[in-house]
């Protein structure tokens, strides 16, 4: 009896101790839900996502109009290279054509101071005949002047300079109409030639630079050469100008312009 009270009260201390683990565990996934899954506060997400909206929205005009500025800023970008490029251009033929002119003026004058040296000389009718020979000051101051074509000339030179090109076309014509065969026709035919090329008329450009060829042993050659393949390459006649930059290079090697014409070749393709 006592043996059957004993196993009485284990099974009942073992039941007891079931329904307390049961128990347990029937709490248990309720207990560690909420730890993990605190309460939300729906409300306060609501204005948080609205408020994350709104900046974001703001953010993205931000963004936007910062874009439009960077467009205006690389558009005007672009429109001063443009700018630049075009006046620089224009500045250097401008230097090149006052540099051609200065060596123009030095070489004559270089002409004049050799013809001065060799100038004829007259003997003094005085007593002193049989003494050394002295200049005649009239032919110094002719030998000087170089006469009216070449005041002409240089007068046409001086209106060029000063970027009237359309009068200085008109002297030098007449130049060469009084002197077609003259000391500085070429040289009129070259800067005619220059005249409508600064005027942009590239074509009528072309066959004034072409007349200087007409002149055996012209010193403004080369000059011509270099400019049509320019006239050419203005006008977009691609191959024509490399044909006439080539010869150039052929023509006359020791030219002061063969390296540029070298330079437009590799370029011009």
């Amino acid at each position: 009896m006592q043996l059957y009270s004993k196993q009485c009260v284990l099974l009942a201390g073992a039941a007891a101790a079931a329904l307390w683990i049961a128990g347990c565990a029937a709490t248990a996934p309720k207990t560690q839900a909420e730890a993990i899954l605190p309460e939300i506060d729906v409300v306060q997400v609501k204005e948080n996502s609205e408020e994350a909206l709104k900046v974001a929205q703001e953010t993205k005009l931000d963004v936007e109009v910062l874009n439009n500025k960077l467009t205006e800023i690389d558009n005007k970008l672009v429109s001063l290279s443009e700018d630049v490029s075009s006046v620089s251009t224009a500045k250097i033929e401008e230097i090149e054509n006052r540099l051609a002119l200065l060596v123009e003026a030095f070489k004559d004058l270089q002409t004049q101071v050799n013809a001065l040296q060799n100038a004829p000389v007259v003997r003094s009718s005085a007593p002193r005949a049989a003494g050394p020979a002295t200049f005649s000051p009239a032919s110094a101051a002719s030998v000087l002047s170089g006469g009216s074509e070449y005041d002409s000339y240089q007068n046409a030179l001086r209106t060029f300079n000063s970027r009237n090109y359309e009068q200085a076309q008109k002297l030098l014509g007449d130049i060469v109409k009084q002197y077609p065969t003259g000391n500085y026709a070429d040289n009129c035919w070259y800067w005619s030639g220059e005249c409508s090329y600064a005027q942009g008329d590239w074509a009528k450009a072309v066959t004034l630079f072409q007349k200087v060829f007409d002149f055996k042993n012209s010193t403004k050659a080369d000059d011509a050469q270099l400019k049509l393949g320019m006239c050419y390459m203005k006008m977009g006649q691609i191959a024509l100008a490399r044909t006439e930059f080539k010869k150039l290079v052929e023509r006359y090697p020791g030219s002061e312009y063969v390296p540029r014409a070298q330079k437009y070749l590799s370029e011009l393709k």
